[in-house]
Formats: C-alpha cells, structure tokens, sequence
C-alpha cells in the first residue's frame, strides 16, 4: 500500500496556462450537461495527479460551490424570482457540506471516499444516459 506522503510526493499542480483552460472547459461542460462540475474535476485531479483524494474533494467542494452560486445568479437575472425556501435550501446545504467535510478529512479513510466518489459518478452517469 502506498503512504500518504509517498502520494504527496507524486502530486504535482497543473501550470496555470493549462489549469485555466481545463477549469474554464469543465464549466462550460458542466453547464451543457446540467451536471455539477466537481463531477469532472474530481477524476481528472486524480487521473492527472494533480491532487489527491481529499486535496481534490476539497478543491472540487469550492468548484462546485462557485458554480452553483453563478447558476443561482443567473436564474435570479434571467426571471428575477426565487423561490421562497432558497434560504432554507441553501443552509441545508451549508450543514451537509459542513458535515461532509468534517467526515472526509478526519474520519473516512481514502478508499471510502473513492467509493463514495465512485457512486457519485455513476449517478451522474445515468443521468445523462437517461436524460
């Protein structure tokens, strides 16, 4: 088994003239395909070891919430409405994400959370399969 710091060791940062253009296509994918980015981002952070499991659940954690922040913008300028338990929703979603990141990185290992990240990508999956 390899250790975390041997992991560490192997993880390299993408050059910024390649990070823009990949964040920027996996937005621009994420919103054609009405799936969160951090779907995207995640495996190709892995695959490219460009981070690792929790490194990359972290950064894809802030990917995801800038995202949905601007799509909520958008819907709020395309029909100024929202609907009125948004608030509600969003501290939901404040708690889970709180919650979650508490649990993924102090008390779940790395394969659990590759299996959880497995999951999650084969929802999405289907989505778009079924959709």
């Amino acid at each position: 088994m390899i250790s975390a710091k041997a992991l560490e060791e192997e993880s390299k940062l993408p050059a910024i003239g390649i990070a823009l253009p990949v964040g920027a296509g996996l937005g621009f994918l994420a919103g054609l395909t009405r799936i969160g980015d951090g779907l995207f981002l995640t495996p190709l952070l892995l695959w490219k070891k460009w981070a690792l499991i929790k490194q990359a659940a972290g950064a894809s954690s802030l990917f995801i919430l800038v995202h949905s922040a601007s799509g909520l913008e958008e819907n709020y300028a395309s029909i100024a409405f929202l609907p009125p338990f948004v608030l509600i929703l969003g501290a939901c979603a404040v708690v889970g994400g709180t919650i979650g990141s508490h649990c993924g990185s102090r008390r779940f290992d790395h394969q659990l959370i590759k299996r959880l990240l497995a999951i999650a990508l084969l929802i999405a999956g289907t989505k778009l399969i079924i959709a």
